[in-house]
């Protein structure tokens, strides 16, 4: 049955009410949907854009971190213009501006200063985390607060802050540092103090007894059964107690049986070493510290430790170079053979040329009226004591291309021939010290040194008494031994260095000193000798007094000839004088207004001498990094077959011992073992007149007075190692650096063979450096002085402490050596008994002498104790033989006070450790670690910190005015 019309009208109508409800919910939810995502797009952009923000903020706070930490490693006394540098230059991100509210820079660095828009202010703080390596120490600590404001193009805005500070903590707040293997055996009691740390192995031994009063740091092991070479410290002369600090001024002897292994390296590891190290000792000596290092090894690409003393490369970074002596020095010396080895490398002074030291190697009259202006300008400064440089002799009717020399003459270069020479180069930084360049600005000076003299006084003049075997040479009266090295004045008092000095018995009739009336007498090439040290250490394979003789009657004996290996050619350098010329009180002369500066105001010298330091590198084994510019200085010694330890005689073996291997790159270099130089270009070597000798640098056969005998050895100028064949020469010939000079006093007057450059310091026993520049509040405190050497350094007399006077209540400054090796020289030391007694230690006697100055030098690797050879033969000799010593000192004492920090391995003074029988005989070791260094005002200038930045908060900051 059908619905009623009117009946299915009113369903129809509620069906489309229905319907247009329905549809106007569908509507509003579509509404809210769409309401919903447009909101959601929105919040979600504004969470996106919050985000850029935040980690644009985020990214400029480690760019200014990791900016801040950079400069800091190459700089610990940043400048505000450095700092202000870092806060102009925010990350560039795009869309992104740094900007605060108020339109003013949203990259903000902040620290706390003396005056306004001054550098910032370090404080003295004791680092106090117990998880720290250097927990305890005194630190130079600088607050730091970085702000960082990042705004986006929609004017999102985050603003992050973290506050930091910078630590460095000074080398020489260790008593003992090793950055390798560190030893201790001493006989006597070894009482030295302060901290010590090894970032190796640290072997234990004492003979009467050893005290390590403060707190003991190893990254590797403890081995108290063993010396580092092997030998057992359970037997022989070892059996004294090890005391090592509880904590609380308490000490506890460590037993052979309670180092941190077992047995020596390689055996098992104690198990009671934990208990004992952090409970018996209070973790007062722990194994596995973290190592410590500078920063020029953690910022360069495989640069080490010693390249702090060593010149630039081609390859260094402007924050590598920063780390070097060679940039931070407020004075530099340097000498190489070759100019452009000096003017390539960066911090020169390249509007200056180096002095060509040939330019004096004229006669004295031809100085007189040299128009040279170089000339010109030192002869209006010394007048008549306007002299040649030293240079061979021989009779007038010697002719050069003969190479026939006159017989007896002493000298193995054809006359004329300049027995020192090279070129010099002498700068002073001007400041700003350590500006955003690799160094400051430096001025050439070379002159105006030079023009102060450069010619030390004659150590051995005319009297009765014999001191050497044989004479001298013939026609030359036999000489005396001067009881006392300052009974010749100095020709020059007020001399910075000294290149040669007056030869022994001067010129026609011996005149004595060769000194009169403040002028030097004669003045001829032949009155003036190159100065030169036998050095036993460094000239002796083995300590072994050598037995036999050579020629007819009368027969030479060995023992009184020396090796060219040891015959250590140096410059001297006064350190009284090169104060005083610092500090501005030289009169007439000295900086002057120019005042040196390095941060943090005092002074520092660097010396470098390079002559006779030449390799063609192409023809080097192996992957051989350039280490000069020109790649043909090493700054190495370049003969590396130096131990040969299965060999009783020492002879080379032409293999490569874990311990010669000083680059760790597995080869043999024997380039500095070749007399000849038989790869130099001889246009490398200058000399008179800037005319380059052919015959090379060094004697080899060929040139006057060299012919060969049989054996291939130099006839009448050499004798050869007994039980030695020497045939791996480059230049052919059987002349290598332990073959014999038979007449030792030849070796004093004539060049030097091999790359044997060294420095010898003397006149330190004041130091006068005067108030340093720029000191403000509290008490003025003088400046201290640092001696940087890529060389050897020899320390002559009382340094920083006079032993005539109150010892350590003596006046003095903040000092530091820094050297490939130190070797101290006591103030009775003359040079002439080191050639007359090379072997025997009789002839070298010392007398008590005072040093106060911390020692950053090298040592050597230990290894194996041979069949042959004392207990502690093959060890580096421990740390109370890290300052070397070449006398008698038996029952003499050697007082010292400092900080004793062996940071690298020698690469010049390679000589191993030998001892009792020719190089020395110990002193009584006066020995103690200064405390004043724990004090950073009274540190040595560019004192090397270990270096650190920690974060101590961070936090975002919400409301505006923060």
């Amino acid at each position: 049955m059908k619905a009623p019309k009117k009946l299915l009208r009113r369903e129809a109508g509620i069906a489309l009410l229905t319907t247009i409800l329905l549809m106007l919910l569908m509507s509003s939810l579509l509404i809210g949907f769409v309401l919903l995502i447009t909101e959601g797009q929105k919040m979600s952009g504004m969470n996106n854009d919050y985000s850029r923000a935040f980690y644009a903020s985020e990214a400029g706070m480690e760019k200014i971190t990791a900016d801040l930490g950079t400069l800091f490693n190459k700089n610990y006394s940043p400048t505000a213009a450095q700092l202000a540098a870092i806060a102009s230059q925010p990350p560039i991100l795009n869309g992104i501006v740094y900007t605060q509210f108020d339109g003013t820079s949203g990259y903000q660095l902040q620290y706390p200063t003396a005056v306004a828009g001054g550098p910032p202010v370090a404080t003295v703080t004791q680092i106090k985390s117990g998880t720290s390596p250097y927990q305890g120490m005194t630190a130079l600590a600088t607050p730091y607060t970085l702000t960082v404001t990042a705004r986006t193009q929609q004017g999102t805005e985050v603003k992050l802050q973290r506050t930091t500070q910078t630590v460095g903590i000074p080398m020489f707040q260790f008593g003992v540092f090793c950055d390798l293997d560190c030893s201790f055996f001493p006989g006597p009691v070894f009482n030295f103090g302060g901290r010590t740390h090894s970032n190796g192995n640290l072997f234990l031994a004492a003979g009467s007894g050893l005290n390590l009063p403060d707190k003991v740091t190893v990254v590797s092991n403890i081995v108290r059964t063993n010396l580092s070479n092997g030998y057992p410290t359970t037997t022989g002369s070892y059996g004294g107690a090890v005391n090592v600090t509880t904590g609380s001024g308490g000490m506890r002897p460590l037993a052979y049986s309670e180092g941190s292994l077992t047995g020596t390296l390689g055996s098992p590891a104690n198990p009671a070493w934990p208990a004992l190290s952090q409970g018996t000792y209070q973790s007062n000596i722990i194994t596995g510290a973290t190592p410590l290092n500078l920063g020029i090894v953690t910022l360069g690409t495989g640069t080490k430790p010693i390249d702090i003393i060593r010149r630039p490369i081609p390859a260094d970074a402007p924050v590598v170079t920063q780390q070097r002596y060679f940039a931070q020095a407020s004075i530099k010396i340097l000498l190489s053979d070759n100019p452009a080895d000096i003017m390539n490398m960066p911090c020169i002074d390249n509007t200056t040329q180096p002095f060509e030291l040939g330019k004096l190697a004229q006669t004295w009259a031809a100085l007189q009226a040299s128009p040279d202006p170089q000339i010109t300008y030192l002869r209006g400064k010394l007048g008549a004591n306007l002299v040649p440089l030293a240079s061979a002799g021989g009779l007038a009717t010697y002719t050069p291309s003969s190479e026939v020399a006159p017989a007896g003459d002493g000298y193995w270069v054809a006359p004329g021939i300049a027995t020192t020479a090279g070129f010099l180069k002498i700068e002073i930084q001007l400041g700003p010290s350590m500006a955003l360049s690799p160094c400051g600005t430096f001025q050439d000076v070379t002159l105006e040194v030079l023009g102060l003299g450069y010619v030390g006084k004659n150590i051995n003049p005319t009297g009765p008494v014999p001191l050497l075997a044989s004479p001298i040479l013939p026609g030359l009266p036999v000489a005396q031994q001067a009881p006392d090295a300052g009974i010749c004045p100095e020709p020059f008092p007020n001399a910075l260095i000294r290149l040669q000095r007056i030869r022994d018995n001067p010129g026609p009739g011996n005149t004595g000193c060769g000194v009169a009336g403040g002028n030097i007498l004669n003045r001829a090439g032949t009155d003036f000798w190159p100065n030169s040290l036998f050095d036993t250490r460094e000239g002796a394979i083995r300590d072994v007094s050598p037995a036999g003789t050579i020629g007819a009657a009368p027969a030479i004996n060995y023992k009184d000839m020396v090796t060219p290996g040891g015959v250590m050619h140096y410059v001297e350098l006064d350190a009284g004088n090169i104060a005083r010329w610092l500090a501005g009180t030289i009169p007439g002369s000295g900086p002057g207004s120019k005042d040196p500066l390095t941060a943090p105001n005092d002074f520092t010298v660097y010396f470098s001498d390079r002559r006779g330091n030449w390799v063609n590198g192409a023809l080097l084994p192996g992957p051989w990094p350039p280490l000069s510019f020109t790649q043909n200085e090493t700054g190495d010694y370049g003969f590396t077959d130096f131990i040969n330890s299965p060999v009783a005689s020492g002879c080379p073996d032409k293999g490569v011992q874990p311990a010669e291997d000083l680059d760790g790159n597995g080869f043999l270099f024997t380039y500095g073992q070749d007399p000849g130089q038989a790869l130099k270009p001889a246009t490398l070597w200058k000399y008179l007149g800037g005319t380059p000798w052919t015959g090379g640098y060094s004697p080899k056969p060929g040139v006057p007075n060299m012919g060969t005998n049989t054996s291939g050895v130099a006839a009448n100028v050499f004798a050869p190692y007994p039980g030695c064949n020497i045939t791996n020469n480059p230049s052919g010939t059987a002349i290598w650096p332990s073959a014999y000079i038979i007449h030792a006093n030849e070796a004093r007057e004539n060049p030097t063979f091999f790359f044997r450059r060294a420095m010898k310091v003397v006149n330190g026993s004041l130091l006068q450096t005067g108030p340093c520049p720029g000191t403000t509040g509290g008490a003025v405190i003088n400046c201290g002085l640092t001696i940087a050497a890529e060389n050897p350094v020899y320390l002559e007399g009382d340094y920083n402490s006079n032993s005539g006077g109150n010892g350590w209540a003596d006046p003095h400054v903040a000092t530091s050596i820094v050297a490939d090796a130190v070797t101290l020289l006591s103030k009775n030391w003359n040079d002439v008994n080191s050639f007359s007694s090379p072997f025997n230690t009789g002839g070298r006697i010392s007398t008590d002498t005072w040093y106060r100055v911390a020692i950053v030098a090298g040592k050597g690797f230990s290894f194996a104790q041979p069949s042959y050879g004392g207990q502690d033969f093959g060890t580096d000799g421990g740390v109370h033989n890290f300052l070397r010593y070449i006398e008698n000192w038996g029952g003499q004492n050697l007082h010292y006070r400092g900080s004793l920090i062996s940071l690298f391995l020698n690469h010049q003074a390679v000589g191993i450790f030998k001892c009792c029988t020719t190089v020395y005989s110990p002193p009584a070791r006066d020995y103690t670690f200064d405390i004043e260094f724990l004090q950073p005002q009274f540190l040595p200038p560019r004192t090397p910190l270990f270096r650190d930045v920690n974060t101590t908060g961070f936090t975002q900051l919400l409301l505006p005015q923060q």
